[in-house]
């Protein structure tokens, strides 16, 4: 006689246990399936941060100064002003909130002005279509000057400051200098002097403020 167990038969699985089995499967398949869900947004909006975190970083390129004379620390609440166009139509700043407005305070006998005016008409030309401006604040006597000035038309909006008041309230001791103000109003960056407005970087820059 052989003193080998003899194998046991498996017992059934009764229909109960089965279902429960089931049950726990289907169960942490939903809970995986809604962890997924409520995380990917948050990827998502961290991939957005991070991209334009990356963008924005262009904004360096412009070597921004931190601070102006008037306003202090940027970024500031822009101050409101209303000057007047070639047409003699007002302009008024905030009238332009939810738009990306680029404010350059500059004159026709400024050598750095007239150097870095070609970029800007290149900047707007560039962004037709997106929720940008450009003003270009005159400090010229008179209007005569700066139509002299851009006697083959220009697409950037011109208005003229003759009493210099707007560039004093904004802490502009020199021109050119330039403000990027975002769409609730906010100067973000404060730039002295001229730049090259048509660069890549710039681009890059103004596309992240818009987002």
């Amino acid at each position: 006689m052989s003193n080998e167990t003899q194998p046991q038969p498996a017992k059934p699985v009764s229909p109960l246990m089965r279902a429960s089995a089931y049950g726990v499967a289907a169960a942490i398949a939903i809970l995986m399936v809604f962890l997924f869900v409520r995380a990917l947004p948050d990827a998502m909006a961290r991939a957005r941060d991070g991209e334009h975190a990356a963008r924005e970083a262009a904004c360096d390129a412009l070597q921004p100064a931190p601070m102006n004379a008037a306003l202090g620390r940027m970024p500031v609440r822009a101050p409101d002003f209303t000057l007047k166009d070639y047409s003699g139509r007002e302009v008024k700043l905030s009238s332009l909130r939810g738009q990306v407005v680029l404010v350059n305070f500059w004159a026709t006998w400024c050598g750095t002005c007239v150097v870095e005016m070609p970029s800007m008409e290149q900047l707007v030309e560039s962004k037709k279509g997106k929720p940008f401006h450009l003003l270009a604040v005159s400090v010229d006597d008179d209007w005569p000057a700066v139509r002299k000035f851009f006697a083959k038309g220009t697409s950037l909006d011109v208005v003229l400051d003759t009493a210099r008041s707007v560039p004093k309230a904004w802490g502009t001791e020199k021109f050119p200098e330039s403000f990027l103000v975002d769409k609730e109003g906010m100067i973000r960056y404060y730039v002295v002097s001229n730049r090259d407005w048509s660069s890549s970087a710039v681009s890059s820059c103004i596309d992240a403020m818009l987002d």
